[in-house]
């Protein structure tokens, strides 16, 4: 089964290099260079680390089984798709599923690593964060499809409890899913 999933993989892994745009990372830092918003209790990530698709594909194929997982859930606005944690060694990485996709029209959108499992519980609309709630893990690469992203190496997860997809501009919890422990 392990053989038949390598293989297969391998082959998407295959068609995807194919047909990547040639979109480097420096492409796409070239709209200026994002400034940083870390919360100062977690740790924090640079923009620059995250994988684009082809990476994660092969980070992908080597990963240990997934740790928590969860679908994304409405806020501001419909978000669909799942996301996986997955440990390997000292490396946690947060991969965005296929499928995902939120609203392209947003501008400003970053994942974050809520405390509260619900983050917009007794909010209003936009359903803002507050400072503590939350790190900042990078900017979203994309509105739709797989990504993913190098969670801090001191991140405790076992404090952590959502993946938020926020609009750093008008403080906006977008989407979020409760992390659930993987089966």
């Amino acid at each position: 089964m392990r053989t038949l999933k390598l293989l297969m993989g391998a082959a998407l892994l295959t068609t995807l290099v194919a047909c990547a745009p040639s979109e480097s990372h420096g492409d796409m830092m070239a709209d200026g260079e994002k400034g940083h918003d870390h919360m100062h209790d977690h740790g924090h990530m640079d923009d620059h680390d995250h994988m684009d698709d082809h990476d994660h594909m092969d980070g992908m194929a080597m990963m240990d089984d997934a740790v928590f997982s969860g679908a994304f859930q409405k806020a501001e606005h419909e978000t669909k798709g799942t996301f996986e944690i997955h440990k390997h060694g000292d490396q946690t990485m947060l991969h965005l599923s296929e499928d995902f996709a939120t609203n392209p029209g947003a501008p400003d959108l970053y994942v974050a690593i809520g405390a509260a499992a619900n983050p917009i519980a007794d909010k209003d609309l936009p359903y803002p964060l507050a400072e503590g709630e939350y790190v900042t893990v990078a900017e979203l690469t994309s509105a739709t499809g797989a990504q993913a992203y190098e969670l801090p190496a001191d991140m405790d997860l076992s404090e952590e409890n959502s993946v938020i997809i926020w609009c750093k501009q008008f403080n906006a919890t977008m989407s979020y899913a409760p992390l659930e422990a993987a089966q």
